[in-house]
């Protein structure tokens, strides 16, 4: 096995390979791209598309709905093509467009705009749809499955299927939009087994957490659907985090929305806060310890840069400049089971507003083990 005293000799050497090794597979793609429609359907409708495309980059980008619809931000980038990396055609006449990342992010930290990075929670939305006369019905990941409350072998009609369909594709374009990342449930028989769709219903179900934690999301998000043919479904979403629970009344794209708005203002970071961190890690017995965690510092968008400071025994401490603080860090370090903090103070839910006694400068985390 390499060991720490090799990578005492090597480090200066081996830290440009670990940072160009790519990124983590937990990150969300395409933040800077975009397709939207072409109007006049031909190549004369481009820079009105392109404008188009910015804006919703800079909703995905920033975490916030408003900041594309502010004219002050929008003029500040100035004709939108000159960002432009890479276009094509797509068929129904609309565009795809790529942006120059690097471009966008350095026009947003010019302006003081936050910068929601691409490590993004991942949240389990459990959706319990109600068609009317008692059917209430758990929407699953595969519009395949079909459940039915008490009565889960009973075939639905064609319609409920149709609108859950509907729902599905809804609720994914919303999350989509905001670059958040959601999923739904397998409903498999382990779940109908043990999950009360009526409990669900009511209000909150023990059974429901107990089913969530098999998918290890970040959150569950619990929506309730009144599905009606005369408008748009009503839906009541609660957002489950460990030790906090919010409520909202809202339509499909509600769900989505309001959880991007609410992850967005905790872990969005803009460059005029940014302060030097230290971060000691334990548990780094070898080489290739030390390349997992260069790979996954230098992926979170949330450093700007770092460096190492020292290397003792198996603990390495790395210098960061950090964007926003160390509540935000450790936010984001808690998305992921690759860092576990050492110190209690440093140990925080990403949803908490509020971090008391929170290191300034030095936090101490240990490597987790690969399984």
């Amino acid at each position: 096995m390499r060991t720490l005293q090799t990578l005492k000799l090597f480090l200066i050497c081996l830290i440009p390979i670990f940072i160009s090794s790519g990124a983590l597979g937990a990150r969300v793609e395409g933040l800077y791209t975009a397709e939207v429609d072409l109007p006049g359907g031909s190549s004369g409708g481009l820079p009105r598309a392109f404008d188009d495309a910015l804006a919703q980059v800079l909703v995905k980008v920033t975490g916030r709905t408003f900041t594309a619809a502010d004219p002050a931000v929008i003029d500040s980038f100035g004709d939108s093509s000159v960002l432009v990396q890479q276009y094509r055609i797509t068929p129904g006449d609309k565009v795809w467009v790529l942006f120059d990342r690097i471009a966008v992010k350095r026009i947003l930290d010019r302006l003081g705009q936050p910068i929601w990075g691409e490590e993004r929670p991942s949240t389990l939305v459990w959706l319990i749809m109600d068609a009317g006369e008692g059917e209430r019905t758990i929407l699953a990941s595969d519009s395949d499955v079909r459940n039915q409350d008490d009565f889960p072998d009973q075939v639905q009609d064609s319609q409920i299927a149709l609108q859950e369909d509907s729902v599905r594709d809804e609720l994914q374009n919303a999350a989509d939009q905001r670059g958040t990342p959601i999923f739904l449930p397998l409903v498999d028989t382990e779940e109908l087994t043990t999950i009360s769709v009526s409990e669900v219903w009511g209000g909150f179900s023990e059974s429901l957490v107990d089913a969530s934690l098999r998918y290890g999301a970040d959150a569950v998000l619990v929506g309730r659907v009144r599905l009606s043919s005369r408008g748009p479904a009503e839906v009541r979403w609660t957002l489950l985090l460990e030790r906090e629970r919010f409520d909202w009344d809202g339509d499909v794209a509600s769900g989505p929305n309001e959880l991007a708005n609410f992850f967005a203002a905790r872990l969005a970071t803009s460059s005029g806060s940014s302060r030097r961190v230290l971060l000691e890690v334990g548990g780094i017995e070898s080489l290739d310890d030390y390349g997992r965690i260069s790979n996954y510092l230098s992926a979170l968008d949330v450093i700007e840069d770092y460096s190492v400071n020292r290397v003792s025994d198996n603990n390495v401490i790395f210098s960061l400049s950090v964007r926003g603080d160390v509540e935000r860090l450790a936010r984001t370090i808690a998305l992921r089971s690759v860092l576990e903090a050492v110190d209690e103070r440093i140990q925080v839910n990403v949803g908490e507003e509020n971090i008391q006694d929170i290191a300034a400068q030095r936090v101490r985390y240990h490597l987790v083990p690969e399984l």
